[in-house]
């Protein structure tokens, strides 16, 4: 039998306890799936958005990125709360060719009664959603159809930093992002490192750039260093 006893991340690494956050879109984060549909009913019009199965959300390392064809793709998480939670996220959404929404479903797929689910336009760069959620499952879509203006491609939507409150318990901890560290067991989130600085992956402690190199940010990875 499995160890059901609670342990402390070790160190370089993170828990949000009863939450989970999802911040590197290196890959897809286990949990989630990316579908893709032909959303038009008219034969002649099906044959011209071609074959959608590779219409997918896609992974870009701090965000994951729509689809920009004529097609629906849809990103979904499930997630089970043992108590009322939320779930937030940011986005960027520049481009109004494209229908973007966000909705949630329980198990039987009945949607949120306080769901907002059409997306507006960000005008200022990204901008923070968040949405209530019911105790038990629910099933989180992101959904966008792009529709062609000319010969124009559109803009993809852009999602990040995705965090839910309301379960049980975090089954695993996360290791801190580059530029970050965290330098104690039992760590809840990862400090930044200071100017001068970096960090990599999972990392307890920040280095200190090289003398003819320098940062002038406090989010710097191994690499993004420059020459004087």
């Amino acid at each position: 039998m499995k160890d059901q006893s609670c342990k402390p991340c070790a160190e370089g690494r993170y828990s949000l306890g009863t939450g989970i956050r999802f911040d590197e879109w290196d890959e897809l984060p286990h949990g989630f799936a990316s579908l893709s549909a032909n959303m038009e009913l008219d034969d002649s019009a099906a044959e011209s958005t071609g074959n959608c199965t590779s219409s997918k959300w896609v992974p870009r390392g701090d965000y994951i990125a729509s689809n920009t064809d004529e097609c629906t793709a849809t990103l979904m998480y499930a997630v089970n709360l043992k108590q009322s939670g939320t779930v937030n996220f940011e986005y960027y959404y520049p481009d109004s060719s494209i229908i973007f929404e966000f909705f949630v479903q329980n198990d039987q797929c009945q949607p949120n009664a306080d769901d907002s689910r059409w997306m507006k336009t960000t005008e200022k760069g990204w901008e923070f959603h968040s949405v209530e959620l019911n105790r038990g499952n629910n099933v989180l879509y992101w959904r966008t159809t792009a529709f062609s203006v000319w010969t124009k491609v559109p803009k993809p939507v852009l999602v990040r930093n995705i965090a839910i409150t309301g379960v049980a318990y975090t089954s695993e901890c996360f290791p801190c992002k580059p530029g970050t560290y965290a330098d104690k067991q039992g760590s809840s989130f990862c400090k930044l490192c200071p100017a001068n600085s970096y960090s990599n992956k999972g990392e307890t402690s920040c280095h200190q750039c090289d003398p003819d190199k320098y940062s002038d940010t406090t989010h710097v990875q191994m690499g993004q260093a420059e020459n004087l």
